[in-house]
């Protein structure tokens, strides 16, 4: 039997290769490397969503034109786009620079025809988050800001056309979720609270754009809530 010789230094050899060395060598006892949590990662973040608005000031200005058959609730549904950019700043702190370009429209009959009323409000929100839950496939945060935002009325009926604009300071809560749908791309789900304090709004000229209730110039200070869906990526 001329191949025992050469089978006992071989056996020799194998034992003496330490066993933690040969399961590294064949790495299939390896499992999978976590997730990367999304709070330690770059991201960015788009969609729109909906927002259900009291902006009492402007409702009042509608209400003192139109038909007494068209008069505006308080709570007007209107359109919001947006777009974030996310810094991590630890393992459960983030900031994002949040952007958002608020719609609303108020329509009714006046004595002089079809009325036409629309607030168009620019939102740019710095934001500090806090991570709830980060499973790497997905989180979900809660963030509070403030930011100095724009907006403005415009009303069109029978022979006026009117635009007026105003400034002011604007406070947001939120609440996030991102989900996997890939590595990098993420489905967005968010929800937020808004406190506008857009202050008188005026035309080129000076002139307000009228009174609310109580005979004070009209301003477009607001209060919203809103939920919003759109992707986010992690770098």
């Amino acid at each position: 039997m001329t191949g025992r010789p050469f089978a006992r230094p071989v056996m020799a050899l194998l034992l003496a290769v330490p066993v933690p060395a040969l399961l590294r060598a064949q790495g299939s006892h390896e499992g999978p490397a976590a997730p990367v949590p999304l709070a330690t990662r770059w991201g960015i973040a788009a969609g729109m969503g909906v927002s259900y608005a009291d902006a009492g000031d402007v409702v009042d200005v509608v209400n003192s034109v139109v038909d007494y058959s068209d008069r505006s609730q308080r709570f007007r549904a209107g359109v919001e786009f947006f777009g974030a950019v996310v810094v991590p700043l630890s393992d459960v702190v983030s900031l994002k620079l949040d952007y958002a370009y608020l719609l609303l429209s108020y329509n009714g009959s006046t004595p002089f025809g079809p009325g036409d009323f629309t607030v168009k409000a620019h939102l740019p929100t710095l934001v500090l988050q806090y991570v709830l839950v980060d499973e790497g496939l997905y989180n979900v945060k809660g963030g509070a800001g403030v930011g100095y935002h724009f907006g403005g009325l415009s009303e069109q009926y029978g022979t006026v056309n009117g635009r007026f604009n105003g400034s002011g300071a604007g406070g947001l809560l939120e609440l996030e979720a991102n989900t996997a749908l890939g590595d990098h791309l993420f489905a967005y789900l968010g929800g937020t609270l808004r406190w506008d304090f857009i202050g008188t709004l005026t035309d080129d000229a000076g002139r307000t754009a009228g009174v609310n209730a109580s005979g004070d110039a009209a301003t477009l200070r607001f209060f919203s809530a809103g939920a919003r869906l759109g992707l986010s990526y992690y770098f």
